[in-house]
């Protein structure tokens, strides 16, 4: 088992969307208590539902995604 922090990294996406994997049941994970980290089977990783909800995700990236990941400026439109 690891965290959904981790599990997050290895996938290649935010925890934020793994979250909404395991909310939508495509990325089992379990938390001992409410609150609790969530801890994903490493297995899991590999699994077919997985592989195709992360690709789900990349594609709803924006078309420029790697521009905005070390983007120092903060963009505020109107201004």
């Amino acid at each position: 088992m690891i965290s959904l922090m981790k599990a997050a990294e290895k996938l290649g996406i935010c925890v934020g969307s793994a979250k909404s994997l395991v909310q939508r049941g495509i990325l089992p994970a379990t938390q001992i208590l409410p609150g609790s980290p969530w801890m994903v089977p490493v297995e899991a990783l590999s699994s077919e539902a997985v592989r195709i909800g992360v690709q789900g995700v990349i594609d709803r990236r924006p078309k420029f995604y790697e521009d905005y990941q070390y983007d120092k400026v903060v963009r505020l439109s109107g201004i």
